[in-house]
């Protein structure tokens, strides 16, 4: 008895390696990996999509499959990378939430926002299967073989040629794996559908035609000739999809990248993942110029058609005649690239629970598309043909929609276009909110640790843009990695997360204006450096000397602005004053225990001019606030071992650096030499320990430090410093040209800016800080971050930034740490606004979702 054949669903036969073969046809399949397009130079756009459209004409004649399609974002594997990262997490408090929770949160939060990253497919089909080819396969299987070793061959020597082409600038496109092909084709068959638990364990990249049914037999099809969507159901698991199919229509000339995105990426401006498959077929200039002369020559019989029967021709022939020769002469004229053209089919797919939803997001999209780049999007009928076009080797479903453009307009598409920021090794903190919905993770080792560059992190923002709520959300994402953290909030509020119970233990406040006498006496906040931090080798003995050397030069130079600080301005400013300082900080020893008090008697014992000096200290040593730069520290002040430490200045008022320091009062004159010492003492903890343990300090109001040597010195010092010593330095400020004038742009790694709308200046600065072009209209986007609806009178649920990460890539991105139960509520820092969250918290049950105020960052 004949064993029945197996029911054979996809025109695919079989699939080896990167090839899939249908009984006419060989396709080669390439991955192409994701570029870069949000906030680069036109120039540079110009020249990616110059560069892909010679590759694209060097495809001529031949067919191209390119598909875009979406992963599901593997939520288990990113917290299992972070856990293997983290070897020392903060223990567990009991009654708290635990290091084990605390990630499934994470994980949890991922999976409700649907959060999806998108890969981009270039299948080519360059081999016509001959009849001797079909035979030979079809002799073969009868002995359990596939394709012959020939012909596979004959593919291999015509995917050389390929390779060569497409792994240059632009696509840099790379064969595909096996398992990438299953999940291209498994995502094809069910668009729009959650993926199954695990792919095909067999990595051997062979599926012969009985496995290929694999591929199909869980998705049932439910379509009618006249329906609108098309119906999937996987049979095993229940799940139940509607896909709606959209083709590109007439489409307006495009101004790629002076006005427009590119086309084929501009859907993902939408909250769902989408599905683009595009079949096309590149013309080479010879081809493309005898199809253009046919064209030419059907529109000049219409018109003689018309002179012949003595009527008017429609304006439009003679329009199209006239385009068609200007055409024609750019394609004779020009470069090969100009004279390629494509023709093709465009499709847009899009998924949901039900039907009615389904048509809904369709009708957005096409409004979408419509609406900001002129391109018609139609609905057709024979839905369920339409959807079998997207799975690789099956015909295109039907002729019409052609679209005749350019080589360069379809260039110009660039569906691979990324909105990746940030690395896949760091704390979930928020998703980007440009064209398109990526997590963005934030490690702030990363860069010292991986990349071996500096670990300074910038953070610009106007007054509420949320700075201080993300420095410290970021400082208790590192605290419960076991790192240990400093941070530096001159107004307090940052201290409430020594409150939250799973850091309690480990953490402590410390308040300037209450602590003791000499806590920030300047000699000793710049450490001693180590000889063991240094190899045993001659050449170390001399750095070793030299970073000696630097210590004592640098810790001169601080007393001396500390004291031209703590005496009145007028006598600040005289030259005799720099002079005498200069002498007394040159006759006391520049070591740790050095204090005040010495620099003082120095100057008692020199002439009349030094004694005032010396008395005019004293004087100011009267003060309570005073007495922390004088005399020696506490003992246990620089061996902290706290896993949280939040430095403040409570209730102390921080002087308008627009006024003169004439009309300054005693405790504003006070504040700015306290701020100094303060990101010192923040520091200086972060020296005492182990040079390889991971280390983050926060620093708020960095713009006091502008205007002073030792204040340059010092970032640029702890800049330098921050890969040897494993250190995340994180400074933020509310004008760019604070930072810029301390000359350290060339060693921060990552730049967080958030809204700037008052002052297009400092706009142009903070553009300047981030490395992207200016005067181009993105001014406008950091005026436009964290708008907030005039109309209404409730809060901003959340904040807004653009990030540069350590690799040069820049997007907008939405904060986001509300997974994380209460942490924005202790970090609210808008009057009243925390009082309200917990009023809120009082009559919500425990099992409701978060509310407005816990869904997104807060003032700062």
């Amino acid at each position: 008895m004949k064993d029945r054949p197996a029911g054979q669903e996809l025109a695919i036969t079989e699939i080896a390696g990167h090839a899939t073969f249908t009984p006419t046809s060989v396709t080669a399949w390439y991955r192409l990996p994701e570029v870069r397009w949000a906030f680069r130079p036109d120039a540079e756009r110009e020249a990616l999509i110059s560069a892909i459209a010679e590759q694209y004409s060097g495809m001529a004649g031949y067919r191209l499959h390119l598909r875009r399609t979406t992963r599901p974002f593997a939520a288990d594997q990113w917290a299992r990378t972070v856990d293997e990262n983290t070897p020392n997490p903060l223990p567990n408090v009991p009654g708290a939430l635990s290091w084990g929770d605390h990630l499934v949160n994470a994980q949890q939060h991922l999976h409700q926002v649907r959060l999806a990253e998108g890969e981009t497919y270039l299948g080519i089909s360059f081999s016509r299967r001959t009849l001797f080819d079909t035979l030979g396969e079809k002799f073969g299987h009868l002995f359990h073989r596939g394709t012959k070793v020939s012909e596979r061959d004959r593919i291999a020597r015509a995917t050389e040629q390929f390779d060569e082409v497409l792994n240059a600038y632009g696509v840099r496109a790379r064969r595909a794996t096996s398992h990438e092909l299953e999940w291209l084709i498994f995502r094809s068959v069910a668009l729009g559908m959650d993926p199954p638990d695990l792919l095909s364990p067999v990595a051997n990249g062979v599926w012969e035609p009985g496995d290929i049914l694999a591929l199909t037999e869980h998705i049932e099809r439910y379509r009618t000739p006249y329906g609108s969507t098309v119906k999937l159901v996987n049979r095993l698991t229940g799940e139940e999809r509607h896909v709606a199919v959209m083709t590109v229509g007439r489409m307006e000339d495009l101004e790629i990248p002076e006005r427009h995105e590119p086309w084929l990426h501009f859907h993902e401006r939408a909250p769902w993942p989408m599905e683009i498959s595009s079949r096309l077929d590149v013309l080479g200039p010879g081809e493309a110029f005898r199809n253009l002369e046919h064209r030419l020559r059907m529109i000049r019989s219409q018109q003689h058609d018309y002179d012949e029967h003595s009527m008017d021709a429609p304006p439009e022939l003679e329009r199209l005649a006239k385009r068609a020769l200007v055409v024609g002469d750019e394609m004779t004229t020009g470069m090969a690239t100009d004279a390629a053209r494509v023709h093709g089919w465009h499709r847009l797919a899009v998924a949901a629970d039900t039907r009615e939803e389904c048509l809904e997001r369709a009708r957005k999209i096409i409004q979408l598309y419509n609406r900001d780049l002129r391109v018609s999007l139609q609905h057709p009928k024979n839905q369920d043909w339409l959807a079998r076009e997207y799975i690789p080797g099956e015909p295109v479903a039907n002729t019409g929609y052609l679209r005749r453009m350019p080589v360069r307009l379809f260039a110009a598409a660039v569906p691979q276009a990324a909105s990746t920021v940030g690395d896949r090794r760091g704390d979930l903190i928020g998703r980007t909110a440009g064209t398109s919905r990526r997590p963005v993770f934030f490690d702030l080792h990363f860069p010292m640790e991986v990349r071996e560059r500096s670990g300074l992190a910038v953070f610009v923002a106007e007054p509420g843009g949320g700075k201080s709520t993300l420095m410290g959300s970021l400082g208790y994402l590192a605290a419960r990695r076991g790192v240990q953290v400093t941070l530096l909030d001159p107004s307090g509020p940052l201290a409430r997360l020594c409150e939250m119970p799973e850091l309690k233990p480990y953490s402590k406040v410390l308040n300037l204006t209450g602590s003791e006498p000499g806590t920030l006496a300047p000699y000793a906040l710049i450490p001693t450096p180590k000889r063991e931090h240094w190899d045993n080798s001659p050449e170390s003995d001399r750095e070793f000397e030299i970073a000696l050397s630097n210590a004592r030069a640098e810790r001169r130079m601080l007393v001396q602005d500390i004291c031209s600080m703590l005496v009145p301005p007028q006598v600040a400013r005289e030259a005799n004053t720099a002079r005498l300082l200069r002498h007394a900080a040159r006759q006391v020893p520049a070591e740790e225990t050095s204090t005040l008090d010495d620099i003082v008697k120095c100057l008692q014992g020199q002439d009349h001019d030094a004694s005032e000096l010396a008395a005019l200290l004293l004087d100011t040593a009267e003060m309570p606030l005073a007495r922390l730069f004088f005399g020696s520290p506490p003992g246990d002040m620089l061996t902290d071992d706290s896993i949280l430490t939040v430095i403040t200045m409570a209730g102390l008022r921080l002087p308008d650096l627009n006024i003169e320091r004439e009309y300054w009062s005693a405790e504003e004159s006070l504040a700015v030499p306290m701020l100094h010492t303060a990101h010192r003492l923040a520091v200086r903890r972060s020296y005492g320990g182990d040079i390889n343990r991971r280390k983050m300090v926060g620093l708020d109001e960095a713009h006091f430090m502008e205007g002073w040597r030792s204040g340059r010195s010092f970032l640029v010092r702890m800049a330098r410093d921050s890969r040897k010593w494993n250190l995340a330095a994180l400074v933020a400020s509310q004008n760019p040209t604070d930072i810029l004038g301390l000359d350290v742009q060339n060693l921060v790694s990552s730049v967080f800016v958030g809204r700037i709308a008052e002052d297009p200046d400092i706009a142009a600065e903070a553009l300047r800080m981030l490395r992207v072009p200016r005067d181009v209209g993105y001014e406008q986007t950091l005026a436009s971050l964290s708008e907030t609806d005039i109309s209404g009178s409730s809060r901003l649920p959340y904040r807004e930034f653009i990030m540069r990460d350590v690799d040069g890539r820049v997007q907008r991105v939405r904060a986001d740490v509300s997974y994380i139960p209460k942490l924005l509520e202790y970090l609210d820092t808008t009057p009243g606004g925390r009082q309200a969250a917990e009023r809120a918290s009082n009559v919500t049950t425990p099992n409701a979702g978060p509310t407005g105020s816990q869904m997104g960052l807060t003032t700062s």
